[in-house]
């Protein structure tokens, strides 16, 4: 992507993406931190009163409102297939963010007492990632959806 080719996209000239951007390191670390605060607020908080089930389907539908739009894509799913060629300052929001997602998911499970928390955080989380690149790469998004939702129904079935 060119910075001429994301300002065409937007209808504003290249030297206004480069005056707020001045380098793709930049866009791309700026475009993950946003992507990182937007999605954790949908998520909502994960330690109130919520049950754990709607703490999980916060997660799953904040997911499936990112699929609705275009390009229709985890943007965080397509950076980390790429982890390897990012630029350091990018990666790193990669990783803030997976972990950031981690910790939420172990924060709701820890407070509805759940057994082995970090152990389902993880079982859940990948779930939803392998969803979201399957969805993607097969142009369907009942994939996803249909896996967040026996994803959320294996956890009511692991209450102990």
């Amino acid at each position: 992507m060119s910075f001429r080719d994301l300002a065409a996209d937007v209808g504003i000239k290249s030297a206004s993406v480069h005056y707020y951007f001045p380098t793709k390191t930049d866009l791309g670390v700026i475009l993950m931190k946003t992507y990182h605060e937007e999605m954790l607020a949908a998520f909502g908080d994960a330690m109130n009163t919520r049950p754990l089930t709607a703490k999980l389907g916060a997660v799953r539908d904040a997911y499936v409102k990112r699929l609705s739009r275009k390009p229709g894509v985890c943007l965080c799913g397509v950076l980390a297939a790429e982890c390897a060629g990012l630029p350091q300052p990018v990666g790193e929001a990669l990783r803030d963010y997976f972990l950031a997602c981690r910790a939420w998911l172990i924060s709701a499970f820890v407070k509805s007492k759940a057994v082995d928390p970090e152990k389902r955080a993880f079982a859940f989380s990948v779930t939803l990632q392998g969803a979201l690149l399957m969805s993607n790469a097969m142009t369907d998004a009942t994939l996803f959806e249909r896996a967040a939702k026996e994803a959320i129904r294996a956890q009511e079935l692991w209450r102990s």
